[in-house]
């Protein structure tokens, strides 16, 4: 870099030319991308170096939001529209269909466990017995026989 100088600046001064930080700038010129030296354990650089940098990464920029800028066609944008609100409106249909599932499976499990499986048999001699499942316990049971 052959400058003058009387052109070079610190970094502190070039950080109050750019959004970065003088330390970030050191970085830069550590690794090539911004041009400046070291003299005596301070950096510097000059006004046009950091310019040249900032127009640089504004291009850069620039590049790259006119690759992000895609144009498509409204008739695309409407048949989306219209798939997602029919996915939505399968989705509503699919959990209705699960709550009702759920509802009618939890109210048919409790009116099952409500009485205990049993046989009730009835020998020659007219005793009655009742036999209950091998997991299940009775408690209180009641016997109402009918004509």
């Amino acid at each position: 870099m052959n400058t003058s100088h009387q052109q070079l600046i610190s970094l502190q001064e070039a950080s109050n030319m750019t959004p970065y930080s003088a330390d970030y700038l050191g970085l830069l010129i550590r690794k090539g991308r911004l041009e400046g030296f070291k003299e005596k354990g301070k950096w510097y650089t000059t006004r046009e170096a950091v310019e040249r940098y900032m127009r640089k990464v504004a291009e850069a920029s620039y590049a790259h939001q006119e690759n992000l800028n895609v144009e498509v066609p409204a008739e695309k944008i409407k048949m989306a529209s219209v798939n997602f609100r029919w996915a939505l409106i399968l989705a509503g249909v699919i959990f209705v269909g699960a709550v009702l599932f759920g509802a009618n499976s939890y109210v048919k499990s409790k009116q099952d466990s409500a009485c205990a499986k049993y046989k009730v048999r009835k020998d020659e001699s007219g005793n009655i017995t009742i036999e209950v499942g091998k997991d299940e316990y009775v408690r209180n049971i009641s016997v109402i026989q009918g004509e």
